[in-house]
Parts: C-alpha cells; structure tokens; sequence
C-alpha cells in the first residue's frame, strides 16, 4: 500500500467532509488544517456519526473515530481541527504499515 502523506488524507478528509455536510455549505469555506469542526463548520453530532462511518469505509478498522474522539475531553472536541483528525489518521495508517512491513 502506498503511503498517504497528511496533504493527502487532508484531500480525502475534505472529500468526505463535503458527503457528510454537503458541498454547498463548504462552498463558502475553505477547508485548511486549522479549519474547527465546531466554529468553522458547525459540524452536528448526526453528522459526526456519518464522518465516522466514511472514515472507516475509507481506512478501514486501524482508523477508529469513535475511540479517537472518546478518549477526548469534551472541550478538546468542541475545539478539534480537521488537521488534528488528518494527524490522527496519519498516525494511524503509519502505524498499520509499521506492523505489517
């Protein structure tokens, strides 16, 4: 498996992000590392669901939003970027390519 690097996965996250939300609220916002679920997109709980959901379609069980988010106190999820997610799944898949190479 070839190696995503973070401005890769930050590609793929924002793809997701606008199935989740939908690209005609993100047509007014540029989606960057220090972009906030919570401030910058307004990201709802359903839909945080459904972005958990796309994740694992996408990385499969070594990305596990849930766990990720759960291990968080309530306001480091209020204030999480999608670089914060980007890192986590960087981290993640790395971690997976460690264990299998």
């Amino acid at each position: 498996m070839t190696q995503l690097t973070e401005d890769k996965i930050l590609d793929e996250v924002v793809g997701i992000l606008v199935e989740v939300i939908g690209e005609d609220f993100l047509l007014d916002t540029e989606v960057t590392s220090e972009t906030s679920f919570n401030d910058d997109l307004a990201v709802e709980s359903i839909e945080f669901v459904a972005l958990a959901e796309r994740l694992r379609e996408r990385y499969g069980d070594r990305v596990d939003f849930v766990a990720f988010v759960g291990e968080m106190e309530l306001e480091e999820i209020v204030s999480m970027t999608v670089g914060r997610l980007v890192t986590h799944i960087h981290e993640c898949i790395n971690q997976g390519e460690e264990d299998n190479g």
